[in-house]
């Protein structure tokens, strides 16, 4: 025989064993091994499935809110009231108008109770000036749960001066106001509701009142002066000393 061809030949079967131990040896060397110890924690790990959007938000989850939500959240939660209301139902919006002439600015907040209706022209030659505040809680000072402690007490006065030195007119002047009460003027007078106009400053026993009110009410003294031949400035302990001490740390002498 050819030595050529023996060469092919041995050559040949060398290959063809190099091909046989590698697809069995090599295959089952490669396989990897496991016990029955690890595929039984193989078998009780617990299968996690992620979300295929990471961005998709629980519906039922609130959203965040920016910070300027929650200031705006925070102001309307400080609005609400947290002291008590004193029958609520009936406080009673008023209708307010201003009516401007050359001495003052008054708003128009009449109300509908503590009066009686004047026919005819009122002859007026008094004023009366009286203190108030709201003692019932929340603010002192407040307007509107001034005007409605009136109400629950059908009383009212014609003026009343806030502490701003905003002058609002509860009353027409040409009709008999009931603020005075049980009370005499110095010359022997009763029943001063009928001939007297009063005026009322919101300000409690010790705090006194504000510039502002001070001009306001010199102005409406003035006005009232215009209108009317007044006699007497007094205030409610004037015509009422055994009942009333008001009006409280008042300087009569910026009027």
């Amino acid at each position: 025989m050819n030595k050529k061809i023996f060469l092919i030949i041995i050559l040949v079967i060398l290959a063809t064993g190099l091909v046989v131990w590698f697809l069995f040896f090599a295959e089952k060397n490669g396989k990897i091994s496991i016990s029955q110890e690890d595929q039984k924690q193989i078998d009780q790990a617990p299968i996690v499935v992620e979300s295929a959007n990471e961005n998709v938000v629980d519906s039922q989850q609130p959203a965040e809110k920016s910070p300027e939500e929650i200031v705006g959240a925070y102001e309307e939660e400080q609005k609400k009231p947290t002291e008590t209301v004193y029958d609520a139902k009936e406080i009673v919006p008023q209708k307010e108008d201003v009516e401007k002439n050359e001495e003052i600015k008054i708003i128009n907040k009449l109300v509908s109770w503590g009066y009686q209706k004047y026919s005819g022209e009122r002859k007026i030659d008094t004023i009366i000036i009286h203190s108030t505040y709201n003692s019932l809680g929340g603010d002192e000072y407040s307007v509107d749960k001034i005007v409605n402690i009136y109400k629950s007490y059908e009383v009212a006065a014609h003026y009343l001066i806030a502490r701003d030195g905003s002058v609002y007119k509860l009353v027409d002047e040409n009709n008999i106001a009931y603020h005075a009460g049980v009370s005499k003027t110095p010359d022997g007078r009763n029943d001063v509701n009928k001939f007297s106009i009063g005026i009322e400053m919101i300000g409690n026993k010790t705090d006194g009142y504000t510039d502002s009110q001070y001009d306001a009410v010199s102005d409406l003294v003035k006005k009232i002066k215009k209108s009317h031949s007044i006699k007497y400035v007094l205030g409610h302990k004037d015509i009422a000393p055994e009942r009333k001490t008001d009006p409280w740390k008042f300087d009569w002498d910026k009027i």
